[in-house]
């Protein structure tokens, strides 16, 4: 019986030694595949600048507080792409508009709505020396709902995680965007 494991194991070895083998040989013809055609991986490292000042953010809009839960949300995702966010001096200063605030019926039944969804759209300005990038209503690239059902108090919180979930978005929209643009 003790020879039959060893047998085992020595073959469940070997697999896992070839397995190995073929692993890295097929990540080596990715790799050398894909850096001999051009193409090149990008991300915040590959920008010329490591800090940004955030404006204050103007709200256009009666919903309240939005221009504070845009400014976090731009602020935590600068610093989560490891760009530091500086409240002056920075390389690249920010201005932010939140313009429009909507809400929307998705579900209703009997005349009572049971999911509404959130648009807003934010116009941003990037003043980097002297050049300025303009990126016009961006809006979340994901429909941001929430339901409305239970008592006020639930819908109100729904609410505010979904707003927070869209300032989110269009700030990984955002900066998805500012690293492309500089990439090119």
């Amino acid at each position: 019986m003790q020879k039959c494991r060893s047998k085992k194991n020595g073959r469940s070895a070997a697999a896992r030694i070839i397995f190995l083998i073929l692993s890295l040989s097929l990540v080596t013809c990715y790799l050398l595949l894909v850096s001999s055609c051009g193409y090149r991986m990008i991300g915040s490292t590959s920008l010329p600048f490591h800090s940004v000042t955030i404006k204050q953010v103007r709200n256009r809009t009666y919903e309240p507080r939005l221009e504070e839960r845009m400014h976090i949300a731009l602020s935590r995702e600068f610093i989560s792409q490891g760009i530091e966010v500086a409240g002056t001096g920075g390389e690249v200063e920010l201005e932010a508009t939140v313009t429009s605030f909507q809400l929307g019926a998705i579900a209703a039944v009997d005349d009572r709505i049971k999911e509404q969804s959130i648009l807003l759209r934010v116009d941003i300005k990037l003043t980097d020396a002297g050049r300025v990038t303009e990126f016009s209503s961006l809006e979340s690239p994901i429909k941001i709902t929430f339901q409305t059902t239970g008592t006020v108090s639930e819908s109100v919180a729904f609410k505010e995680l979904a707003t927070d979930k869209a300032c989110s978005e269009i700030a990984k929209e955002l900066v998805g965007r500012i690293i492309i643009t500089y990439a090119k």
